[in-house]
């Protein structure tokens, strides 16, 4: 009993020490958050930058199995940097799922965004300014995707990633995460910014939505990715 005893005051004070810690942590990292500023669009090079939109598409905010109408909110300030990329010629790529009816990943989630259906389509607020590449994508990485292996082999001289779009700490993420270590690899500089007011994720349940944003943006600053309050266009 003795020895049962210890085991379980061990675990205890291990799950108060994890909470204590984990609370300061979260706590920082959401005052960082609120604290951001916007960068200046001209800080980024228009001949050396992209604008990356992930999944910003009907079967994530109109529609379907894995929509939330919130995510919608990021859909005014992503209007206002397509437009600004249309008018200073800087290339951009939507990510759109895009799944057979035997895709894979049916195995971690619901049946979502068929090919030839109305979810994989780009909302029409971004419809509407056109001035992108599709890449439709059968995964929650969009980098694998091959028009975008295409769009990086075909542009060698961009270096800058403005990324915006959802699920923050699914899909953004792992591009972003992966992205950057691609070029890590080659030993390349790179800069990719996520504008924290232009990506959103799902709430749920067992979905946090404000404690998912707030974990992928501690995982993603701390990868060497940039946060950004916004994009300031003036």
């Amino acid at each position: 009993l003795g020895d049962v005893y210890k085991r379980q005051k061990l675990r205890c004070i291990m799950k108060d020490l994890f909470l204590k810690k984990s609370e300061k942590m979260i706590s920082d990292a959401y005052d960082y958050i609120k604290s951001l500023s916007s960068v200046k669009a001209g800080s980024f090079e228009s001949s050396e930058t992209a604008v990356i939109m992930v999944d910003i598409i009907n079967g994530f905010i109109n529609e379907g199995a894995l929509h939330d109408n919130n995510i919608a909110g990021i859909i005014p300030q992503v209007e206002k940097l397509l437009k600004y990329a249309v008018a200073n010629d800087i290339p951009a790529v939507a990510f759109a799922d895009c799944h057979s009816p035997s895709s894979k990943e049916f195995s971690s989630f619901p049946v979502h965004c068929l090919r030839g259906g109305a979810e994989s389509e780009i909302v029409d607020e971004l419809k509407n300014i056109g001035g992108y590449i599709i890449a439709e994508k059968n995964s929650t990485n969009g980098f694998h995707c091959p028009e975008f292996q295409r769009f990086l082999s075909d542009n060698p001289n961009i270096k800058n990633f403005i990324v915006c779009g959802d699920c923050t700490d699914i899909c953004v993420m792992n591009f972003c995460l992966t992205l950057k270590t691609y070029f890590d690899q080659a030993d390349k500089h790179c800069r990719i910014a996520v504008p924290v007011n232009m990506v959103e994720t799902y709430d749920a349940d067992n979905h946090y939505n404000v404690f998912m944003n707030t974990a992928a943006f501690i995982f993603m600053r701390n990868a060497g990715i940039e946060l950004t309050g916004g994009i300031d266009f003036d």
